[in-house]
């Protein structure tokens, strides 16, 4: 499995870089007040970039409360548990010959 998430990691950074190296045209970018003019290969690695990492952060957040709350989920289960019963002690048998006839 982690070959396979590695494989898909390194043929979409390839893909990438190849659709953004080829497109050099420059593109206007307005943001609020701000104008400014970019190669499209800058705006498509930055564009890619950003998706990237927002992707790693959001991943790494849904782990951590996964695991969270599994924690949690077991203490619970624990916790409800009972505490193992004791059981009664078992008589010991009476020889034959000390029995009463």
């Amino acid at each position: 499995m982690q070959k396979i998430r590695w494989f898909f990691l390194i043929v979409g950074i390839v893909l990438a870089l190849a659709m953004a190296l080829q497109n050099n045209d420059p593109a206007a970018v307005q943001l609020l007040w701000l104008e400014r003019t970019l190669p499209l290969s800058m705006l498509l690695l930055s564009a890619t970039a950003i998706g990237f990492l927002l992707g790693a952060l959001m991943t790494a957040s849904m782990l951590r409360s996964r695991s969270k709350a599994a924690a949690a989920k077991k203490a619970a289960r624990e916790e409800k548990q009972p505490a193992p019963k004791k059981s009664a002690p078992v008589p010991e048998p009476t020889p034959k010959s000390a029995e009463i006839s």
